[in-house]
């Protein structure tokens, strides 16, 4: 599913904002990795072979971004907006993902 790919996408993006605009603050970087792999894994298994579980997840680590970009202020609004923007993109394309298998009609 192409929600898939998009989550991959951004993990892999924020992998490498928390190295180029993460701040001066270890809790963003640290933040950023460890959401950023679990989107690129999860992404990318789900875009190959999708699994209801895995765009839950996704969903919820979009949602944990967005409140991370209030939770852990940066002295970079960069980071800050990073963060909101790409936890909104993630969780809508997680929540979509999850929705629009769900209400799928059953295969015979």
């Amino acid at each position: 599913m192409w929600q898939g790919w998009i989550s991959g996408i951004l993990g892999l993006w924020l992998i490498v904002a928390s190295f180029t605009i993460a701040g001066s603050k270890a809790a963003n970087l640290t933040n950023g990795l460890i959401a950023g792999i679990i989107l690129l894994v999860l992404g990318l298994w789900a875009a190959v072979s999708y699994k209801g579980w895995q765009s839950l997840v996704v969903a919820a680590i979009g949602a944990w971004m967005i409140v991370a970009g209030f939770w852990f202020p940066s002295s970079h609004v960069a980071t800050v907006v990073n963060d909101i923007i790409a936890g909104a993109v993630v969780a809508i394309a997680g929540l979509w993902a999850g929705f629009s298998r769900a209400f799928r009609p059953k295969e015979a």
